[in-house]
C-alpha cells in the first residue's frame, strides 16, 4: 500500500510555478472573499494566502458580516470583476444560508474564476475546451493521480457526491482521460456492491467512516475527498476508514494530508494560468 502524499506532491506544484512565475516582471494577485465567521474557513483562506505568497501572489480576504445579503456579496464580486489589479479570485464556501450561493457564484467573470466553480467554466470543462478553469479540488485530484503516474484510462472509477464543486467537475476531468465513471449518490442503491467494484474509487460524501473495508476491492485506488469533525475526538477526518481500508488499498490518500493540500496547489496553479493568458493577451495587444 502507497500513501498518496498530497503535502509533498503540493509543494512540488508550488516551486513548479515559482520558476514559472520568474519569467515575468510582474506577478498575480488572488483575492478571496470570506463571509461569515468561521473560524476554520478563515484559517484556511490565511493558509491559500501564505502558499500563494511563497511564490509572489499577493491578495487580501475580503471579510464580509455573517449577515450579509446576496445583493452586498454581489457587489464585491462585482467590484473585482472589474479590478485589473485582481488577476482571480474565490468565494469561500459554504456562504450563509440566507446568501443564493448559485446567483453568487455565477456573477463571478468565468475568466477571474480562480476557483473554476461557475456554470460556464463547468460547461466547458465537460466540452472539453482548453480554456476551462477546473474546479481546484477535482483538479487537485486529478493531479495528485498523475503524480504517482496512475492511468485512469479504461479504469472503472466510481464518485461518492454529485456536488456542482467535485462530483460533476470530476465526473469531466475524468472522462476526458477516457475513465469509465459511476457517480453515486444518497439516493443509489447497493453502493457497497457498485464501490466494490471500483479501481478508483473517489468520495466527497463528508460522512465519517462510510467506506469501510467491505467497500473496497483489492489494489483499488481510494481518494478520500470528504471531510468532517470525529465526534469523539473532535479531529477533522475524511469518509474513509484509513487503518482498515489500508489494508487492501493499492493507493490511499490520508486526511489530512491528501486532497486538501492538493486543492490549494490546484487554485494557486488556476491563478497562475490566468496569469500567464492574461500575459499572452497584453502582449499581443500591445504589438
Amino acid at each position: 500500500m502507497i500513501i498518496l502524499d498530497g503535502k509533498n506532491t503540493a509543494q512540488k506544484i508550488v516551486n513548479n510555478l515559482k520558476i514559472e512565475l520568474e519569467k515575468y516582471p510582474s506577478k498575480p494577485r488572488l483575492d478571496i472573499i470570506l463571509v461569515g465567521d468561521d473560524p476554520a474557513s478563515l484559517q484556511y483562506d490565511e493558509m491559500k494566502q501564505r502558499k500563494a505568497a511563497e511564490i509572489g501572489i499577493n491578495g487580501e480576504i475580503h471579510h464580509l458580516a455573517q449577515d450579509s445579503t446576496t445583493t452586498q456579496v454581489i457587489s464585491l464580486v462585482e467590484r473585482l470583476n472589474n479590478d485589473n489589479q485582481v488577476t482571480a479570485f474565490m468565494i469561500q464556501l459554504p456562504l450563509p444560508p440566507q446568501i443564493d450561493t448559485s446567483i453568487v457564484l455565477n456573477t463571478i467573470d468565468p475568466k477571474k474564476d480562480a476557483d473554476g466553480l461557475t456554470s460556464t467554466n463547468l460547461g466547458l470543462l465537460f466540452q472539453k475546451k482548453p480554456e476551462a478553469i477546473a474546479s481546484a479540488t477535482p483538479l487537485g485530484v486529478v493531479k495528485l493521480l498523475e503524480e504517482y503516474n496512475i492511468d485512469v484510462s479504461g479504469k472503472n472509477t466510481v464518485i461518492i457526491g454529485r456536488s456542482h464543486f467535485i462530483g460533476l467537475p470530476l465526473l469531466a476531468l475524468l472522462l476526458g482521460k477516457n475513465s469509465t465513471v459511476t457517480i453515486c449518490h444518497s439516493y443509489t442503491k447497493d453502493l457497497q456492491n457498485i464501490c466494490k467494484n471500483a479501481d478508483i474509487l473517489i468520495t466527497s460524501a463528508g460522512k465519517s467512516k462510510l467506506i469501510t473495508k467491505d467497500f473496497v476491492k483489492n489494489g483499488a485506488i481510494v481518494i478520500d475527498v470528504g471531510l468532517s469533525s470525529d465526534l469523539e475526538s473532535g479531529k477533522l477526518v475524511g469518509d474513509v476508514d484509513f487503518e482498515a481500508v489500508s489494508q487492501v488499498a493499492s493507493f490511499i490518500t490520508p486526511v489530512p494530508g491528501g486532497v486538501g493540500p492538493m486543492t490549494i496547489a490546484a487554485l494557486i496553479s488556476n491563478t497562475v494560468e490566468i496569469f500567464k493568458k492574461n500575459n499572452i493577451t497584453t502582449t499581443k495587444y500591445e504589438q
